[in-house]
């Protein structure tokens, strides 16, 4: 037998039972929220109705998405307002040229990597050692405001995007690691490392050609 502290631990244990249960509450937040005044009825009548009563799956997602992040980020208004200034069109620059820099890092893997880790890194956009940053830098903020796209799935993009962002933080794991490899003993040389990288990034690239397919 499990206590209620026990089962909810479990729950958290995967995102996407995380991401179902905030729905769950978030819808469950938002049937609970009293009637609109007589006053505003008619200015909220389109906005209550999307929210409650829609049986499209992208309006009823997108609805509860908007609440939880609400919920979130309350507290953390200049965050949100530099997130919501991403337009659309520099958002999907954005992911153009993170997909041109994946496959730049790919085909010259060799020359990159002989660099060392932290130069694939700076390519994966987790480390910056230059001047200019790689546009995979922060693209969640991308994907937030392309998911809002009418015509992206927002089911399907949400978890190929979740996929994406696991797979570059595989990548940076193991080109983080080669930059400790080495030392007394036996130790794993760092070459081991970045060929383990340079599948996390194979990988990454599989998953971009499936969010493209997307958009």
């Amino acid at each position: 037998r499990y206590s209620l502290v026990q089962l909810i631990q479990i729950i958290m244990m995967t995102p996407r039972s995380m991401l179902l249960l905030l729905s769950l509450v978030v819808t469950t937040a938002a049937w609970s929220l009293p009637a609109p005044s007589k006053a505003t009825a008619t200015t909220t009548t389109s906005t209550s109705t999307a929210l409650f009563f829609c049986s499209d799956r992208r309006s009823f997602l997108w609805g509860t998405t908007a609440v939880a992040t609400s919920i979130l980020t309350r507290g953390s208004a200049p965050a949100w307002a530099a997130a919501a200034a991403v337009t659309p069109a520099a958002a999907l620059q954005q992911w153009k040229d993170s997909v041109a820099t994946i496959d730049n890092l790919y085909a010259n893997w060799d020359t990159i990597s002989k660099q060392g880790g932290d130069a694939i890194r700076k390519e994966l956009g987790t480390a910056n050692f230059g001047t200019t940053a790689s546009p995979l830098f922060q693209i969640e903020k991308a994907f937030k405001v392309l998911r809002d796209s009418p015509d992206v799935d927002l089911v399907e993009f949400t978890e190929q995007s979740e996929e994406f962002v696991n797979a570059l933080v595989r990548a940076d794991t193991m080109a983080y690691s080669a930059n400790f490899a080495g030392g007394s003993g036996k130790p794993t040389p760092p070459q081991v490392y970045i060929d383990k990288a340079k599948i996390e990034v194979a990988d990454l690239q599989r998953v971009a050609k499936s969010v493209s397919a997307l958009l």
